[in-house]
């Protein structure tokens, strides 16, 4: 299949249809406000665009809005008669405003949006409904300070710096939340139980665990969950899934966040010291269960042995020995093991030979 604007050819599995994706008018109304060429059902004219070229064309969108509201930005501060509000532009209003010969379907929609009284936003807030769109990722909002600070992150202009690590963020917002994993604040405290929280929505996530209500059921062990997203993550235990998987050793995680975590063992960077032996980690969790093996304290017993542990992890793992499963078997000879870490070191056994 042909390329509609650089006329490369590429397979159907890597293209997109002009007419159809996410809406009959959507890269129409790109191709001709952004490139000035018009584009027409049955015109005899490839009727396709490859990926390279519809993320071209959305860099190009999310550039032009960028130079529109630092414009726009630069008027307002040189005190500019025109009296323009930043915060009540639509990014559709800006691709309508670049060439407004072409009566597009993203006109409309500016016509539609700028009729939308602050009654009506009240309304829409609590109907749940998100009319407005973003370009680039199709994300949905309810309101449209919200879409424009989500496009920031669309803009690659990243503004705010951290003074500790130098991580730049796209929103101010974003550095805030991040520094409190310098300095340790947890502003957020629970009046019940007294833990502390670095976001809001965290603390709002556990009140639910004192009501005793876990709706959210799993139909394979009855396990319950107070959110849905724990629930989607614990079937993965059932079905075996690990969607994240490490691009150095192929290790396969169900959790992006473990994947995350993972990805800092293969740096060699080892950041968290311990106060006392002076031994030093990667992960600041690691750090955290080894300050434990120096309090002496092993709160986790086996009920069979009686042996203690300082982690329940090692526990559950110890517990395996008296239960004879053993889960990790090796594809090589189909010898089983009750630990991964069996397994592994197993496996290298078969490479020396």
């Amino acid at each position: 299949m042909e390329c509609r604007l650089c006329l490369r050819s590429a397979p159907a599995e890597s293209s997109v249809s002009i007419f159809s994706y996410p809406h009959p008018e959507f890269l129409v109304q790109r191709i001709q406000t952004c490139c000035q060429i018009q584009v027409k059902r049955d015109d005899g004219l490839p009727d396709v665009v490859c990926l390279s070229c519809k993320t071209n064309l959305e860099s190009l969108i999310s550039f032009r809005k960028a130079c529109f509201r630092s414009n726009e930005t630069s008027q307002l501060r040189l005190g500019d008669p025109l009296n323009i509000n930043t915060e009540e532009i639509l990014p559709e209003d800006v691709i309508c405003d670049a060439n407004p010969s072409l009566p597009t379907f993203h006109q409309q929609n500016c016509e539609i949006s700028s009729k939308t009284l602050p009654s009506e936003s009240k309304l829409i807030l609590h109907t749940r409904e998100k009319p407005l769109k973003c370009d680039v990722c199709l994300k949905s909002y309810s309101q449209r300070s919200s879409l424009i600070s989500h496009e920031k992150l669309h803009s690659g202009i990243y503004p705010y710096k951290c003074d500790f690590c130098l991580k730049p963020f796209a929103r101010k917002y974003y550095l805030v939340l991040h520094l409190r994993s310098h300095t340790g604040e947890k502003p957020y405290e629970c009046k019940i139980c007294l833990k502390s929280f670095v976001h809001k929505s965290s603390l709002v996530t556990h009140k639910k665990s004192h009501t005793g209500i876990k709706p959210h059921k799993c139909d394979v062990c009855f396990k319950s969950f107070i959110r849905k997203y724990q629930l989607v993550l614990h079937l993965r235990c059932h079905t075996g899934e690990k969607p994240y998987k490490c691009e150095i050793c192929f290790r396969s995680f169900t959790q992006k966040s473990s994947l995350d975590s993972h990805k800092k063992l293969h740096t060699g960077i080892k950041p968290h010291k311990c106060d006392i032996c002076l031994k030093s980690y990667s992960l600041k969790s690691s750090l955290e269960k080894h300050k434990k093996s120096h309090t002496g304290i092993k709160p986790h017993k086996c009920e069979v042995c009686l042996k203690s542990f300082t982690q329940k992890s090692s526990l559950q793992l110890h517990n395996k020995l008296h239960a004879e499963i053993k889960l990790h078997e090796c594809d090589i000879c189909l010898k089983t093991f009750t630990q991964e870490y069996y397994l592994v070191r197993h496996k290298k056994i078969h490479k020396m030979e």
